[in-house]
């Protein structure tokens, strides 16, 4: 490893989105999508190599990861308009519901069979649901794809992460009490009260500047001479209270942003204008997450043996239960052969969210207070599942693209 401190983040930002050009450059001219050049960007810069993005420097860069994920989230909560969602509504939320549930029965199964333990395969079975909604959303926005399979498929990412959240801040919950105190799940409830509340709050708050931007829009879109730059920075100003209001108060910092997109996108009288305002930052702080995001990864422990062996047994778990339920639910609702074949590729990465979890876990409160050895059944899931993201983030935007490009081409052909 190289130790490159550098202390100017200017300069360390610099530095991350040259890295981010160049190598996402070099995987788009070898056949591979620009994100997964951005996260061998982040690996190689991170501190399981060069050592630019230590592990201060990471949290330094925080807030770019917030707002990245706050921009996806508004993209995503743009498309999430009535007359979309009239048309693959039921069918979506079926979908949605069928792969949150197969995967994380997959992964358990695997993680057991594995001779992992009972707290270990759940808690890593309760975060296999998550996706990466800023891989998935990237690699559609830079196709430019649309359609009703592209609408399908937002529309079960936002269903689908704003479920795992609940689901696993009940499930981890419990778990952690029941390794410190076997046999103890009281707690449950309250996680999933508690859960419930706050993920109510993040969708009001959100709602409430929506409400607010639409209010304020007719007045500062008048037609007066810079009247397109102060809506460009109305709509930053509310995407940043968004995410400090997630921040501040303990909100979601993927469904506040994301039921502001909503309420815009289904009040304002030309919902487009906001694509465009936002299009002049969108892919500089999509190249700086992916480039963070791949600095957080484990690259370590792929020396680890047994870690790794149970890594490829969750990967592998995961994407067979989202694959399979995709295609059992599709073929059951007699839906198109796009969706049937190729949706249920569209779901293989996990990035922020995912790791998040896995994270917030493991630095809880509950958990520090467990002995060492119980500690280390948290620990292990952790590993496992940052080991699957590590391996998800590379490999998962291959298998996106080439979702997206052969579900656009059966969409021409038909």
């Amino acid at each position: 490893m190289v130790g490159m401190a550098l202390s100017n983040p200017l300069l360390v930002l610099g530095l991350v989105l040259l890295f981010a050009v160049v190598l996402g450059d070099a995987s788009e001219r070898i056949g591979a999508p620009w994100i997964s050049g951005c996260i061998v960007a982040g690996v190689c810069l991170g501190p399981d190599a060069l050592g630019l993005l230590s592990r201060s420097e990471q949290s330094a860069f925080g807030d770019f990861l917030q707002a990245s994920l706050a921009l996806i989230a508004f993209n995503i909560g743009c498309r999430l308009t009535v007359p979309r969602l009239s048309e693959v509504g039921r069918s979506a939320a079926a979908l949605a519901i069928l792969q949150l549930a197969a995967p994380m029965l997959a992964v358990l199964a695997a993680l057991l069979l594995a001779g992992y333990s009972w707290p270990t395969a759940v808690i890593a079975a309760a975060v296999a649901p998550a996706t990466a909604p800023t891989t998935t959303y990237a690699v559609v926005q830079r196709r430019q794809a649309s359609g009703p399979f592209v609408d399908r498929l937002l529309a079960i990412l936002a269903i689908n992460d704003a479920a795992t959240m609940l689901v696993f801040s009940v499930v981890s919950a419990a778990t952690v009490a029941w390794i410190g105190a076997p046999g103890a799940g009281g707690d449950a409830f309250a996680a999933l009260r508690a859960a419930a509340m706050r993920e109510g709050s993040s969708v009001l708050v959100g709602a409430l500047l929506g409400g607010l931007y639409l209010l304020l829009h007719s007045v500062v879109a008048d037609g007066r001479p810079g009247s397109a730059s102060r809506l460009r920075a109305m709509l930053y100003a509310l995407l940043l209270a968004s995410v400090g209001a997630a921040v501040e108060f303990g909100f979601s910092s993927l469904l506040t942003p994301l039921a502001l997109g909503v309420v815009i996108a289904n009040g304002a009288r030309e919902p487009e204008e906001t694509q465009t305002v936002i299009g002049d930052v969108e892919e500089p702080l999509y190249m700086v997450f992916f480039v963070l995001a791949g600095a957080h990864l484990p690259a370590a422990d792929l020396a680890r043996g047994g870690i790794a062996v149970a890594g490829v047994a969750y990967i592998l778990a995961r994407f067979a239960g989202k694959y399979g339920a995709i295609f059992l639910g599709a073929l059951a609702l007699r839906l198109d052969a796009a969706t049937r074949r190729y949706l249920g590729l569209c779901f293989p990465s996990q990035g922020g969210l995912a790791m998040g979890l896995a994270l917030a876990c493991a630095g809880s409160a509950a958990v520090r207070a467990l002995p060492p050895g119980a500690s280390g059944q948290v620990d292990a899931a952790v590993s496992i599942v940052l080991l699957g993201v590590l391996v998800s983030q590379v490999l998962g935007p291959i298998v996106i693209d080439f979702a997206v490009r052969r579900a656009a081409a059966a969409a021409a052909d038909g």
